[in-house]
């Protein structure tokens, strides 16, 4: 196995790759077990196949186990839903904002052609209020 190492095996190299897990404990005595996809400082997603999993960091209880951080939720089944919902936004945002691609609105500087008619209409309208008030 050494030599394997050594030598740059992808199965040995695969296996001591750190691993996280999320692990969510539900009142009712059930758990999920998530790989965790992506941390930051606020929060940890996580992705299985019961869905995915959106859970604030300051929630959860962190331990070291022999393949990776091991993250601990304990909460109840409507705050998984709720976790499931938040990771189904953020993935529908992500992909929203990829898909919506809207170019900069460029401000043209100057009078276009239907302000200045306008403008005139205005002014021409005046004129004639002004003509009629004068000749009564």
């Amino acid at each position: 196995m050494a030599l394997a190492a050594l030598f740059g095996n992808r199965q040995v190299d695969e296996a001591l790759e750190p691993q996280d897990v999320l692990v969510i404990l539900q009142e009712d005595g059930t758990a999920a077990i998530a790989p965790v996809v992506e941390t930051n400082e606020e929060r940890i997603y996580a992705r299985s196949m019961d869905g995915s999993y959106n859970v604030p960091k300051g929630d959860v209880k962190a331990y070291t186990g022999p393949r990776g951080r091991i993250f601990l939720y304990p909460t109840t089944v409507e705050n998984v839903q709720d976790c499931q919902r938040l990771a189904a936004l953020e993935r529908s945002i992500v992909l929203r904002q990829i898909t919506h691609f809207e170019p900069e609105y460029v401000e043209r500087k100057g009078l276009s052609f239907g302000k200045i008619l306008l403008i005139a209409g205005g002014a021409l309208f005046m004129f004639i209020l002004l003509i009629v008030a004068v000749a009564k």
